[in-house]
């Protein structure tokens, strides 16, 4: 079938396709004509989108004014929303306004009412503003106010229980974790205190500092002393071995050098005398004998020199043992108090971080708790909904032009459904299709009547 066949059906058909038309744009104006009145009452809504956090007062992250908006109004749209109106307005009083029959079953009501609301109730975002505005429709002006007004307290308290209920739960959870986080701080203070109690570590100045100074005193007494040890004990040596003269020997003792002194003269007056006198000589005799004297009171003194110095080594050794074991017992208290001090550095540290982490929780649960006791929202009704005066206008021209459409589109089809049944030739090329045959010549449509 070409286009001028297509043509040529439709035009010889065309009474068809008109009064289809003409049927289908009737029916919509009864349609019209049918449909009872209804009334639209809205409320408008205006939604802060700042995100200011109403505990701190602090900034939030900017919200997606699209995305948001467009998320409230899925909420209001939603069972939940919907049954807080039931609830608030009272089902057996919406029931009634409604026009429903009410049933024995409390859930098949509700479901009615549901259906009810849900297919009257209209949410318009508005375009680049934070307003929502809430349209109820129904038959009664005054219900389709109450109901617009209705949605906006239930979408209201719905958008409150949305953000307290996360912080109540929050909250709950805080509390119960304050719990063991405080009896794991009391367990590891008890523990501190009993670390501090079995080792005797009482808090002021460092004991490891104190004990570190005394081991460094015992050190150097340590070292005094095994320097005096040897000083005597090499002074003792000297004396005990005779290998230089007597004066020598103690240079530090002035009782050795005035002996020392005299014994010189006396030897040398000795000298003197025998060079002078001769040996046999009185005077030279009792020179020898002074002299003699002489050197056995340096030897007695030497003598008691030498007891002195082997007394005061022995003295010197007592002692440096005595440090030595005091110093190894410092030692080993510096040690112990250092290890002491790396326990206690480990208790304390776990107490800080239990500290911390309890000081944490305990101030986020004080601020989940107080979130929970908020009673306000970033919702507030702009302008409430009053009872509409005049219905709500009708769409009688999207009805018509809908009515149009349909209607041609069911005359075309009812028009190629009668050719179908009852197929004619139209067209010149019609023939030489259907009939197989060469078009020789044809008759215009004027001459035809003409001649007859």
């Amino acid at each position: 079938m070409t286009i001028n066949s297509l043509l040529a059906i439709l035009f010889a058909r065309k009474w068809v396709i008109l009064i289809t038309t003409g049927v289908a744009l009737c029916l919509a104006v009864v349609a019209h004509l049918l449909t009872p009145r209804t009334f639209t009452g809205t409320t408008e809504l205006i939604v802060d989108g700042r995100g200011m956090d109403p505990i701190s007062g602090q900034m939030q992250p900017a919200r997606l004014m699209t995305g948001y908006i467009a998320t409230q109004a899925d909420i209001i749209r939603s069972r939940t929303v919907i049954n807080k109106v039931i609830d608030q307005i009272g089902q057996q009083k919406l029931l009634a306004a409604a026009g429903l029959t009410a049933t024995p079953d409390e859930e098949v009501n509700r479901r009615q009412l549901q259906g009810f609301l849900g297919q009257g109730l209209e949410v318009l975002p508005k375009r680049d503003s934070n307003v929502l505005s809430i349209a109820f429709k129904a038959k009664d002006p005054v219900l389709a106010a109450d109901l617009a007004n209705a949605f906006a307290q239930a979408y209201m308290y719905t958008n409150l229980e949305m953000r307290v209920e996360p912080a109540r739960q929050t909250s709950e959870w805080y509390k119960a974790q304050l719990a063991s986080l405080r009896t794991d701080l009391t367990d590891r203070q008890n523990k501190l205190a009993a670390y501090r109690e079995e080792h005797k570590i009482i808090a002021g100045p460092d004991r490891l500092d104190l004990e570190s100074t005394r081991l460094s005193e015992l050190s150097t007494q340590l070292m005094a002393a095994q320097t005096e040890r040897i000083n005597s004990q090499n002074r003792r040596d000297q004396i005990a071995t005779q290998k230089i003269d007597p004066e020598s020997r103690a240079m530090d003792n002035p009782q050795v050098q005035q002996l020392a002194g005299e014994l010189a003269r006396a030897e040398a007056t000795l000298r003197d005398l025998g060079n002078q006198v001769g040996e046999n000589h009185p005077r030279y005799a009792q020179a020898r004998t002074e002299v003699a004297q002489l050197k056995q009171q340096l030897k007695r003194l030497l003598e008691l020199i030498s007891g002195s110095l082997r007394s005061s080594v022995e003295l010197s050794k007592a002692r440096e043992e005595q440090i030595q074991k005091e110093l190894a017992a410092q030692k080993e208290l510096v040690l112990q108090l250092n290890r002491h001090k790396n326990e206690l550095a480990l208790f304390q540290q776990e107490v800080d971080n239990a500290q911390a982490a309890y000081d944490s929780a305990l101030a986020r649960s004080a601020q989940t708790h107080l979130e929970s006791q908020i009673s306000t929202t970033d919702i507030a009704v702009l302008n409430p909904a009053i009872a509409p005066n005049n219905p709500t206008p009708s769409k009688l021209a999207v009805m018509l032009i809908l009515a149009l459409v349909g209607g041609v589109l069911a005359g075309v089809a009812a028009a190629l459904v009668w050719e179908w049944l009852d197929q004619r030739i139209r067209t010149n090329a019609d023939i030489e299709s259907d009939l197989d045959l060469p078009l020789l010549t044809c008759i215009p449509l004027g001459v035809s009547e003409v001649r007859s």
